[in-house]
């Protein structure tokens, strides 16, 4: 039987569920046989997706999840992240990029590019791309959401055909993940479409590609097919003939065909799933990190929520670990602080505050709420300790949460009405501070800069700090950190900022839920990690 590869050893609640796969056929279409073992050219693997793609260029607008996928598979970037972030700052492997180096200073990064690499057309990948690629990233006109990611970055220049220079303003951790962020357009294809029509152009007519597959047809809300690109000149090439992604809005309905063979993989199983897919002897059920963090964000400008006592108590009234067993079957993990255990910066000696009521109390009382009335609801100055906490409409899992959430304060004598809010309102709501509380999360990226979401948020940047969180001295540490380019010494300062803001409590942390990946037993090769479900989907094939 092949093996499954596993992916660099992480801690026991986070360690890859992937076992040796069994064997069997792909549903739906034959596929070819081969007479020998071990990996082998020929089939497909069929993908569910919730939603049709929008767009094949992150560039454009911004890509969600599933676009993410196909471009990387279309699109190269110049090195692949490892998913080793759980030890350090995240390691690179070449990709377009053969080599690359710093200056002495630091301030300077220039990449050798592979010569044998080629756009779908026949045109060479050439440093062109690149520097293209980036006056792209930065240019207003086209408004790339990630732009402020190449802040630092002030210029790229081509040094030869087959070699790019990068200069940066300052040194830093992350130079190399700046670096690299976003994946290489083609400059004589998309640098013929006016900038400012970019969010409205339509993919395929300028879908140029140099990725290990192509574009082979695009049925709108049904499917999109890639195949295999022979010209590809990265190794191995695919052995699969083809991946399809098909739509299927409902999460039960993937899941039940997948079980029934018509298609190989589901990227997100919901927990109330999770046994049904466990216990299938033709699927396996991958369990990995997601970067996912799900918390109670309290508007720390909202009259209720500016004393951090309160904050505390809210939170140490809250039975979280009850909670998220709950809602998540056993299958979530408690979460601490701002940055996810199984990261490389996650500090562990952080206190795990426990379910106490009666700490809560006391704390309310210091704060100088107290009963009033015969409902025992907690007031002060009048004013009674009663809020909304908002949730999306959607999504059950937090719909249970707040239930729960407003169960246990309700014994400590604070009034909450779960309030559902359709996703577009509820996200203009919390970047105006129009709200009281509301049940969030995060998708964290694998570089640990808290400045989004933690330094105090100013009225001419951009800012993820919805919960309008402030304290001058982790804005102090969190600058301290940006620039230190050492690890070690970057580990000690992000330390002490997970513990500052553990202290204010601005939120209420309550999950780090793991990603639930469905794969048909017969694909082997696969590697499915941290970084992605499909790392290495140039090495996936079928069982015999």
């Amino acid at each position: 039987m092949g093996k499954v590869r596993r992916s660099v050893a992480l801690p026991a609640w986070v360690a890859l569920a992937v076992l040796p796969w069994g064997c069997g056929k792909p549903a739906v279409e034959e596929v070819t046989q081969p007479t020998a073992y071990g990996p082998h050219p020929g089939g497909f693997v069929i993908v569910a997706i919730p939603a049709d793609v929008a767009t094949l260029n992150e560039y454009q607008r911004g890509a969600d999840a599933t676009e993410s996928t196909v471009i990387d598979m279309l699109f190269p970037t110049l090195m692949q992240e490892q998913p080793d972030y759980h030890l350090h700052p995240p390691s690179f492997a070449p990709r377009l990029a053969s080599s690359w180096e710093f200056a002495q200073d630091n301030r300077t990064l220039t990449f050798s590019l592979r010569r044998d690499a080629f756009w779908s057309d026949g045109v060479p990948v050439t440093a062109e791309d690149v520097r293209f690629t980036f006056e792209i990233q930065k240019d207003p006109a086209v408004g790339w959401e990630g732009f402020e990611i190449k802040d630092f970055i002030s210029s790229v220049d081509v040094v030869d055909p087959f070699t790019v220079r990068f200069h940066f303003t300052r040194v830093y951790p992350y130079q190399l993940m700046d670096a690299n962020d976003g994946h290489i357009l083609p400059a004589h294809a998309w640098g013929k479409v006016p900038r400012n029509t970019w969010g409205e152009t339509d993919f395929e007519p300028q879908l140029v590609t140099s990725g290990p597959f192509r574009l082979a047809s695009h049925t709108p809300q049904q499917t999109l097919i890639l195949e295999r690109d022979p010209a590809y000149w990265g190794r191995p090439r695919p052995y699969l003939d083809r991946v399809i992604f098909r739509v299927i809005p409902d999460v039960t309905s993937q899941v039940n065909q997948l079980l029934a063979g018509q298609v190989h993989v589901v990227e997100m199983v919901p927990p109330r799933l999770a046994e049904r897919v466990r216990s299938s002897r033709e699927v396996e059920l991958v369990e990995v990190p997601s970067r996912t963090w799900g918390f109670v964000a309290w508007n720390n400008r909202h009259p209720l929520f500016t004393d951090r006592r309160v904050r505390r108590a809210l939170t140490l009234g809250i039975d979280r670990k009850s909670a998220v067993d709950t809602v998540y079957f056993g299958l979530a993990r408690l979460a601490v602080g701002p940055v996810l255990s199984s990261m490389w910066a996650f500090n562990r000696n952080l206190p795990v505050l426990p379910y106490d009521p009666e700490q809560a109390r006391a704390l309310l009382r210091e704060a100088g709420w107290e009963p009033a009335g015969r409902d025992g609801t907690l007031a002060k100055n009048g004013v009674p300790f009663a809020f909304d906490l908002l949730f999306p409409a959607t999504n059950t899992i937090r719909q249970d949460l707040a239930v729960i959430i407003q169960s246990d304060l309700a014994k400590l004598g604070i009034r909450v009405h779960p309030v559902p809010s359709e996703y577009t309102s509820l996200a203009a709501r919390l970047d105006a501070g129009d709200y009281a509380a509301c049940i969030s999360a995060w998708e964290e990226a694998t570089k640990v800069d808290l400045a989004s979401a933690w330094a105090t948020p100013s009225p001419d940047q951009g800012s993820n700090n919805f919960v309008r969180y402030s304290n001058p001295e982790v804005d102090r540490l969190i600058a301290a950190a940006r620039t230190e380019s050492d690890a070690t010494r970057a580990k000690v300062i992000l330390d002490r900022i997970q513990e500052l803001i553990v202290e204010d409590q601005p939120v209420t942390f309550l999950y780090e839920a793991p990603r639930l990946v469905g794969v048909s037993r017969s694909i082997l090769g696969a590697d499915i990690n941290a970084a992605s479900v499909f790392f290495n989907i140039e090495e996936w094939y079928w069982s015999q």
